[in-house]
């Protein structure tokens, strides 16, 4: 049994023991990146909540013996051995299952999106954008499918370091997925050219003549995005 575990660190309780914090309302715990309610991440089993404190996520812990309310713990305080032996992609199959296997939902969908994302953070709260290699927040970055998931095989879905990356909201995650940018022998290169505003021809020029850094392990995944979005003019 996965157990999680952290100590009050100041005041009248001080060294106290804290445990994950399981929510009367949905009866589920929470993990997060930040103290703000809107990046909670509600997770069903404790075996879930240690996946995400492996990969820099902070935990919601309480101790019902004392009158102190739930905190959210950051992952370096909080202490176990069992957690280091964890992993997203030991939950990430479960909850791929889930989606195929029932109708899409909302929960379903960020949950996947949620241990996609953590895998590919490794527990940083700042990192680069796969197209315009710029450094943003963890909260303005996505787990981006290079290949459509539902045009994904079982096994491509399970790829979980190579069929996503992450980019960023401010444009490259749109820009990727309409099509408009493809990657073709590792360097991107606008695709469509027809209709286009002032303002998005200027903001994908930035984005030409970038290099991914996964080309290597994801070219299959681009190769297949290139085909669908990309004709050669001859």
């Amino acid at each position: 049994m996965t157990k999680l575990q952290a100590e009050v660190s100041r005041g009248e309780f001080k060294g106290t023991p804290l445990f994950p914090h399981k929510h009367k309302e949905d009866g589920r715990y929470v993990a997060s990146l930040s103290r703000f309610e809107e990046d909670y991440v509600r997770v069903d089993t404790i075996e879930e909540l240690a996946t995400l404190v492996e990969t820099g996520y902070g935990a919601r812990m309480s101790n019902n013996a004392i009158p102190n309310a739930p905190s959210l713990i950051v992952s370096s305080n909080i202490s176990n051995s069992a957690v280091r032996s964890l992993v997203p992609s030991e939950h990430l199959p479960a909850s791929i299952r889930e989606r195929d296997l029932e109708s899409d939902s909302v929960a379903k969908i960020r949950k996947e999106q949620t241990y996609l994302r953590a895998h590919l953070l490794k527990g940083k709260k700042v990192a680069k954008c796969s197209l315009c290699g710029e450094e943003f927040p963890f909260d303005l970055l996505v787990a981006a499918h290079i290949k459509k998931r539902s045009k994904c095989e079982d096994f491509e879905k399970l790829d979980f370091d190579n069929i996503a990356t992450l980019m960023c909201k401010t444009g490259c995650d749109d820009f990727f997925e309409k099509g408009y940018v493809v990657v073709i022998e590792g360097e991107i290169t606008q695709a469509k050219r027809k209709g286009l505003t002032s303002r998005v021809q200027s903001l994908i020029d930035q984005l030409v003549g970038n290099t991914v850094p996964n080309w290597e392990g994801s070219k299959r995944y681009y190769e297949w995005h290139q085909k669908a979005h990309y004709k050669k003019i001859a």
